[in-house]
């Protein structure tokens, strides 16, 4: 088969390889919501990081593997780990009032990192 130009059209090979039907686009559309998550989330893990550099005075692998050690020992997710230590950061007196899963998550990082 040949296009317009006189060239051997793919299509069919292409139609083939990539269902726009099927399941191509679900798993194409999963892993851009995944990506978006990721997006959303890495700042946050970021500024985590440099928190326990301020903290702990140590660089940027050290930090994480710190906040990826204590998510990983605690089955805590790296996200929520790295939220609550700012949170803990940023909470004033207590002056929030968190909730039960909330609160067990800072006492981890209460336990690992110290304000100084």
């Amino acid at each position: 088969m040949h296009d317009e130009d006189g060239r051997v059209a793919e299509l069919d090979t292409l139609d083939h390889e990539l269902d726009p039907t099927g399941a191509d686009v679900d798993a194409l559309r999963a892993e851009l919501a995944q990506l978006r998550t990721a997006l959303t989330r890495r700042p946050v893990i970021d500024m985590a990081k440099g928190a326990i550099m301020a903290l702990t005075r140590c660089d940027e692998d050290t930090a994480f593997r710190q906040l990826s050690q204590v998510s990983q020992t605690h089955n805590v997710k790296l996200y929520d780990l790295a939220t609550a230590l700012l949170a803990d950061l940023r909470r004033q007196d207590g002056a929030e009032t968190a909730g039960a899963d909330q609160r067990d998550v800072d006492r981890l990082v209460q336990r690992n990192w110290t304000r100084r």
